[in-house]
């Protein structure tokens, strides 16, 4: 309760858009159960469990047994968006720039609030670490048949980040595309290679990153637009590991919002999710 860190745990995808239930709850299960295991605590002293995931609600119908004395506590991906940086009451912007990515609004004045962006792979997530994975497949496919108008490294990247031959290049990735298939994570991990390769200067990759960070920006203004007027002072806070791209995706977000709406405040979350959200959690009680 004095909110220090016993001990952090990772798990698999909890996102019933894009896994099942059964899925979900079972990735759940291993973290909690996971982490009380790591810290040798036993359920029995659980007092709270607070979660945010997208989807589902997990409560005493599936923790019950494990942790039969907490009370639950349920909150929102932009709350911990907010918390991450450190703020609290949230009035401003949250930015998610990570497999998906959205924007999210809120004004602690007025109550007004709105969101942008998590349609999924097939109808959005432009500014996510998704696109950027995908768009560098696809722009090593064209590199492959000699369709790019400029030398690049993504062929080689994606030889060794999938392990795929280069002399069976086009056979094998596009049977790890479509056979195998390639999940929403692989292909946002490729994303940091697609940046690694911009800092050096790959003009390919370079193009593929600007783009991302211009849709991503463009989300964060949208929603700073409607809700708030360039006079006013706000907070913008960004978390996701596309973030960890540097200044080729933070410049444009940063300068974008200066320019536009000069008073506000931009900053990046580094406080990992989890430990955000007990935090909140605590702060609230």
């Amino acid at each position: 309760m004095d909110g220090n860190v016993l001990h952090i745990r990772a798990s698999s995808d909890v996102n019933t858009n894009f896994v099942a239930y059964d899925e979900a709850r079972a990735a759940v299960w291993r973290a909690v159960s996971g982490v009380l295991d790591a810290a040798g605590i036993s359920g029995e002293h659980v007092a709270h469990f607070v979660s945010a995931l997208i989807g589902p609600q997990f409560g005493a119908e599936v923790f019950g047994a494990l942790i039969p004395h907490a009370a639950y506590h349920y909150y929102g991906e932009r709350d911990v968006v907010f918390a991450r940086a450190g703020i609290t009451p949230p009035h401003g912007v949250a930015v998610v720039a990570a497999t998906g990515a959205t924007a999210f609004g809120v004004r602690a004045d007025d109550g007004r609030q709105m969101s942008v962006g998590g349609w999924g792979t097939l109808l959005g997530d432009e500014g996510s670490a998704y696109a950027a994975g995908l768009l560098g497949l696809r722009a090593a496919a064209r590199a492959y048949e000699r369709r790019l108008d400029a030398p690049t490294g993504l062929i080689e990247a994606v030889c060794e980040h999938f392990h795929v031959p280069r002399a069976t290049f086009q056979r094998d990735l596009v049977h790890l595309a479509y056979q195998k298939p390639l999940s929403r994570a692989e292909i946002a991990g490729f994303a940091a290679v697609v940046a690694r390769l911009a800092t050096t200067g790959d003009a390919a990759a370079v193009r593929i990153m600007q783009k991302v960070a211009a849709d991503l920006t463009a989300l964060m203004l949208h929603v700073a637009r409607k809700l708030f007027i360039p006079a006013e002072a706000f907070d913008v806070a960004a978390a996701g590991g596309l973030l960890n791209a540097g200044e080729i995706i933070v410049a444009p977000l940063r300068d974008a919002l200066a320019h536009e709406f000069p008073h506000a405040r931009f900053t990046i979350g580094v406080e990992e999710p989890a430990v955000a959200l007990g935090r909140l959690m605590l702060h609230k009680m």
